[in-house]
């Protein structure tokens, strides 16, 4: 009997996280699927969250050619989640979250980044571990 859990297995496998310093958001998610395919996670699909390529980043995400954010700062860093998808299967959602300073007052700015869509449970949350362990989140 194996001590790995069901999770752990996948991000043993995963390698060591890679630099995305200088990377564009559509590089760093063909750095993310080639990953996956070599770990056999193979998602549905995966690809930047601004599909359509929209000039509206703040709402729909950095396009596909803008720099991957630098998340060193304190107040800057990246958050992985998963989340039931709209008609069927799981989504691993990448998103840049940064705080914008205001005077005396902020607010904390959530910028979708990547979106990895899987069938079943099981799978977002392994490919949530390895995607984890890739982007050093964990």
């Amino acid at each position: 009997m194996s001590n790995h859990t069901e999770l752990d297995l996948p991000v043993a496998l995963a390698a060591a996280p890679f630099e995305t310093v200088g990377m564009t958001v559509r590089q760093v998610v063909s750095q993310i699927e080639r990953r996956l395919r070599q770990s056999e996670l193979d998602p549905e699909w995966i690809d930047v969250a601004n599909v359509a390529d929209d000039a509206h980043e703040a709402r729909f995400g950095l396009r596909g050619d803008a720099a991957w954010p630098h998340t060193g700062a304190r107040h800057a860093r990246l958050c992985l989640s998963v989340a039931t998808g709209h008609s069927e299967g799981w989504h691993v959602q990448i998103d840049f979250v940064f705080f914008v300073e205001d005077g005396e007052r902020g607010a904390w700015r959530s910028q979708p980044l990547v979106r990895i869509k899987v069938l079943t449970r099981s799978h977002a949350w392994s490919v949530a571990a390895v995607v984890s362990r890739l982007l050093d989140i964990d």
